[in-house]
């Protein structure tokens, strides 16, 4: 059974009292997720549009690499939160791979819980940056876009990581009855 079919499974054998905070969790990942794939999609028409330009007219979009930069960083970071509720990050396991099945899962949780920890900080981080910079006025050097914007839009991403984050590690823990 491919692991598509099995998370869809689980999905729907899960009854427990998670199943609601689950859907929303990956609803909004889903979400984010979307997004950032549409910030992708428009980085690509830009690209394609201002190297058609500076090669054809010699007039290519100004500024297109820090729109490239700062909608690279939105865009990636959006992903993150989706990656995680689905339990699909790069997981290495040549060391793990050959340990019972139970200390692969507690090994599993320590990940996550890390993961929560280096979350919330950058959450926490981020946000601060965000005040900082808009304070200062700190603006982009060809386009004068306030910095504080993107930089903002980092936030959402990295707190839903950490709550997805969380959830993975603390509420599918052993006993609690709930499944991944």
């Amino acid at each position: 059974m491919t692991d598509a079919v099995a998370d869809a499974l689980n999905d729907e054998e899960s009854d427990g009292p998670d199943r609601p905070l689950r859907r929303s969790l990956e609803r909004l990942s889903q979400i984010l997720a979307l997004a950032g794939g549409a910030v992708f999609l428009a980085l690509v028409a830009m690209s394609i549009v201002s190297i058609v330009g500076r090669k054809l007219f010699s007039a290519p979009i100004q500024g297109d690499v820090e729109l490239l930069q700062m909608g690279a960083a939105i865009g990636a970071a959006a992903f993150l939160p989706y990656c995680e509720i689905r339990d699909r990050h790069i997981k290495v396991e040549v060391l793990s791979g050959w340990m019972p099945a139970g200390i692969r899962m507690w090994l599993d949780i320590v990940a996550h819980l890390a993961l929560a920890v280096m979350a919330l900080m950058l959450t926490w981080r981020t946000g601060l940056q965000t005040l900082d910079i808009r304070a200062s006025g700190e603006v982009s050097t060809l386009l004068s876009v306030p910095i504080w914007i993107p930089v903002a839009l980092l936030v959402p991403s990295f707190a839903l990581l950490t709550v997805n984050a969380v959830y993975r590690s603390v509420l599918v823990a052993p006993g609690s009855g709930v499944r991944p």
